[in-house]
């Protein structure tokens, strides 16, 4: 070989070799057809399976059966080893039900997928089973009435619970697709084992009654460090709160999912209305809410930032609304790695849910603000206090009215001393009124006002004690239909005063009022329109031109309630007419024994005739209408 063909046949093979290696595959792409061989692997094996079954059926043998099945499950663990990997033997088995309880809580698991599946309250039953009780069975108070069924929070047409879990190879499996055995069962505790097809390789989940409606959780992975990749890994949550009071629209109404962001306080969604989030930070506990009792799963390290929840009001059927969750559980896969949790399915009880110390109490919505802190330190101590005598929660509520009452009877004096001072001063006001009844506005308030000073009236002064007693009166509004203690509790004609009673049903349902006739609601706007034209008798109002008569809009009033109150809870409805009824009873009492209209006119009198220094405020406000008048007279030259 001379050294030009030598010279020519190295070329070659460089250029090859080159041209090789430019084109190599990359590891992506060496991967993708391993995977791409291994289908086409487990394609001909099931063919083969499959041709082998079609032989069958077509020449019967006379171990025809056996065979035949032999070859399905082959076929059938083909399918599983290619979709679930080394958790192919936990693919399949039997589904079997195991149950747990305490003296408050008793919980229902599948072996397919190791999840609770009922979650049942042993002192609390559902508004049918209550009536059943209260109509049927005994004559004793409601509060004693016999639990007939336990109350169920969801059951398993109506929850999915799983972990989905990313594999090492890109794959990722669901929990509530493995079938657990039990390897501990016993009175308050259960662990449910999910193996693999290598010995010291499993799955595990734990779970243990605690006292107050807690669940201790942990979710373990033993040996599958090489297995299971811990990072993306989540907690799949979706549910449908099964009815558990009179009607769907009134427990909607106080449902939603609630969370507790580790750096803000807890937050919620739309209870009216379908809505969502994205958990951006880490969260300490997420809670499904139905009404009176919550589901709730926490985590004392947080989930981490990346879930999202969801709320929808479907109020249908068996349900009032379905919840979803997606939380971010990922973590490290050692050789034994835990991930703890704990389970709450309990009621909305203020001292349960305090025991916690993250916040959970506030799954007890009682408003936001001045009115939140109103109904913690002001109605709920003295409901409590009462509460714990044990009488009957119609006079617990009439108590507490008189008891508010009471404490607000001297901002309660002053409005009515300012509304007989008003009253006296009317035919005053009157004159004036009439004397620029075609005149200058401006002229009118200027003289109005230098009458409220020269006689020392402030007609203001009636308005303060109003404001400071309205949180009051909206923290009530928060505070009875949130408190679990009036659930099934009846009072009178009302079966539940934590629901709407009826006195009558239409038997048809009028727009924005309902299908049925509360009397409670029907007694509050009755008393009202008395309150309203008792309390307009002590006031000024007269008629502006081009402005509605203030009479007609106070009287509209009470009819708006009559809509507005009609499917409210009755013991919210019972406590605004004792307020009223106790009001008018206050008024009439200050107004006979502590208000003298011939007193207060004579002090009128008497400060018309002292020096009167104006104020600051007063100053500013005269000069104020001084630079308006000076302003009108500039335009009226020009």
């Amino acid at each position: 070989m001379d050294r030009n063909t030598f010279i020519g046949i190295a070329l070659i093979i460089a250029i090859f070799g080159t041209f090789t290696y430019l084109n190599r595959d990359t590891p992506e792409q060496i991967q993708a057809k391993k995977e791409q061989i291994a289908h086409y692997t487990d394609s001909i094996q099931e063919l083969k399976y499959a041709e082998e079954l079609a032989a069958i059926e077509s020449s019967p043998q006379e171990n025809e059966t056996v065979e035949f099945n032999a070859i399905n499950d082959s076929l059938l663990d083909a399918k599983l080893v290619k979709k679930y990997d080394v958790f192919a033997v936990s693919a399949k088995g039997t589904d079997a039900h195991y149950t747990i309880e305490n003296e408050e809580l008793r919980l229902t698991f599948a072996s397919k997928g190791g999840a609770v599946l009922k979650a049942e309250l042993l002192k609390y039953q559902n508004y049918k089973n209550y009536m059943i009780a209260k109509d049927s069975l005994v004559d004793l108070p409601a509060k004693d009435l016999p639990i007939l069924e336990p109350l169920a929070l969801f059951d398993e047409d109506s929850t999915k619970m799983f972990f989905n879990i990313p594999m090492q190879d890109s794959r990722s499996i669901n929990t509530n697709e493995l079938y657990f055995t039990p390897v501990v069962s016993e009175g308050n505790k259960i662990v449910l084992r999910a193996k693999t097809s290598t010995e010291g390789q499993f799955i595990e989940m734990k779970y243990e009654l605690l006292e107050n409606y807690d669940v201790d959780f942990s979710l373990d992975f033993v040996g599958l460090q090489d297995v299971v990749k811990g990072e993306g890994m989540n907690l799949n949550w979706e549910m449908k709160s099964l009815l558990t009071e009179k009607e769907p629209e009134g427990q909607s109404r106080m449902s939603s999912v609630f969370y507790k962001p580790s750096d803000d306080g807890r937050t919620y969604l739309s209870e009216m209305s379908e809505d969502s989030e994205e958990l951006e930070s880490k969260t300490d506990w997420v809670a499904f809410k139905h009404c009176y009792f919550s589901s709730v799963v926490i985590s004392k390290e947080g989930f981490q930032a990346g879930g999202e929840v969801y709320s929808n009001p479907i109020k249908a059927g068996r349900y009032s609304d379905e919840y979803k969750a997606k939380l971010n559980v990922s973590t490290k896969i050692d050789s034994r790695t835990s991930i703890p949790l704990t389970f709450f399915y309990g009621p909305n009880d203020y001292e349960v849910l305090s025991k916690h110390d993250n916040e959970m109490v506030d799954i007890i919505d009682l408003g936001w603000g001045v009115f939140r802190w109103t109904a913690k330190w002001l109605i709920k101590p003295i409901f409590d206090f009462l509460n714990g005598f044990g009488i009957a929660m119609g006079l617990i509520i009439l108590l507490l009215t008189i008891v508010v009452r009471l404490i607000i009877l001297p901002l309660t004096y002053k409005n009515y001393k300012s509304s007989a001072k008003m009253k006296v001063l009317k035919p005053e006001i009157e004159v004036i009124n009439e004397k620029y009844k075609n005149g200058d506005a401006a002229e009118k308030q200027k003289e109005t006002m230098a009458l409220y000073r020269k006689t020392g009236v402030n007609p203001l002064a009636g308005c303060l004690p109003l404001f400071i007693q309205m949180p009051i009166l909206l923290a009530v509004f928060r505070f009875f239909p949130s408190s679990i203690e009036m659930r099934q509790r009846s009072f009178l004609w009302a079966e539940d005063l934590s629901t709407y009673e009826s006195v009558y049903d239409l038997g048809f349902s009028i727009p924005a009022y309902g299908d049925h006739i509360s009397l409670f609601t029907v007694l509050l706007t009755i008393s009202t329109v008395f309150y309203t034209r008792m309390n307009s008798s002590q006031m000024s109002m007269p008629s502006q031109p081009g402005m509605p008569n203030m009479k007609v809009i106070m009287y509209l009033m009470p009819l708006m309630m009559l809509f507005f109150l009609n499917n409210y809870a009755a013991g919210l409805t019972f406590y605004y007419f004792c307020g009223n009824l106790i009001t008018m009873g206050l008024m009439l009492f200050v107004k006979k024994y502590l208000i003298d209209d011939k007193k207060i006119r004579a002090t009128i009198d008497a400060n018309k005739v002292k020096p009167k220094k104006k104020s600051g405020f007063q100053s500013r406000l005269d000069d104020a209408m001084k630079q308006q008048q000076a302003q009108k007279d500039n335009k009226k030259k020009k």
